[in-house]
């Protein structure tokens, strides 16, 4: 079990570092009701960590029971459309950055990119923010690829079903760190870590496209990677 898990431990990361997220949990933090709203969020992140996992790998835990090398080679073959996909959207991400990212001259104006639904939090209630953070997990555009292979690596491993399931939880648990870690650091350190977390958010904010190229960049040889092995 500890094996299969190390095996995702990388594709965990990838799925963990979504700036949205991360930025998403810091406004609700730092918003009234900030630690209530933040938990529900991380809870409903976590709930779409766990079903957008455990789906592929039941149904790959299935198929590798009757062809456990059609099923090797099919993730394989896998791995390299991911790896493919990833870079593809790198490219798309820094061609299409907001005009602040781009130099000077290619600015139309200096107005600073909007952030569309990210602005509006402040007014979403409790229940709104669990499904916010469930559908944050499921939409972004790397999390289901990611979550597939993830899927398909365990469901492959030769798990017992309740083993399956238990790993899968920490593995939801591990792609949810990034979304809890503000909001412990909040309850332990209290009106400490206001200011900080605040700078994190300005930070995560301004760089947001640049952190989310850089994980696509490395998900995407990492996939690759993993792919090659079909060349054995």
């Amino acid at each position: 079990m500890w094996g299969a898990l190390g095996d995702t431990f990388a594709v965990a990361m990838g799925l963990a570092l979504s700036p949205i997220a991360i930025t998403t949990a810091l406004i609700l933090l730092l918003a009234p009701r900030g630690r209530l709203r933040a938990t529900m969020f991380a809870v409903g992140w976590f709930a779409a960590m766990f079903v957008i996992t455990v789906i592929p790998a039941w149904i790959t835990d299935d198929v590798d029971e009757s062809d456990p090398v059609g099923t090797d080679e099919g993730i394989d073959i896998l791995h390299l459309a991911f790896g493919a996909l990833f870079l593809v959207l790198a490219v798309v991400t820094w061609t299409k950055r907001p005009a602040s990212d781009r130099p000077a001259d290619d600015r139309t104006d200096g107005a600073e990119p909007k952030r569309g639904v990210l602005s509006r939090l402040d007014d979403f209630g409790v229940w709104t923010c669990l499904a916010i953070g469930f559908g944050e997990g499921v939409v972004i555009i790397k999390n289901l690829p990611l979550a597939i292979s993830a899927g398909t690596r365990l469901g492959s491993a030769g798990l017992s079903s309740t083993h399956l399931v238990v790993t899968v939880v920490l593995f939801a648990a591990l792609s949810s760190t990034t979304v809890v870690i503000p909001l412990v650091a909040s309850i332990v350190g209290g009106d400490r870590v206001e200011r900080p977390l605040y700078d994190a958010r300005a930070w995560i904010e301004k760089h947001m496209t640049a952190i989310t190229l850089v994980v696509l960049v490395v998900v995407g040889f990492i996939f690759l990677g993993e792919g090659l092995d079909l060349a054995d």
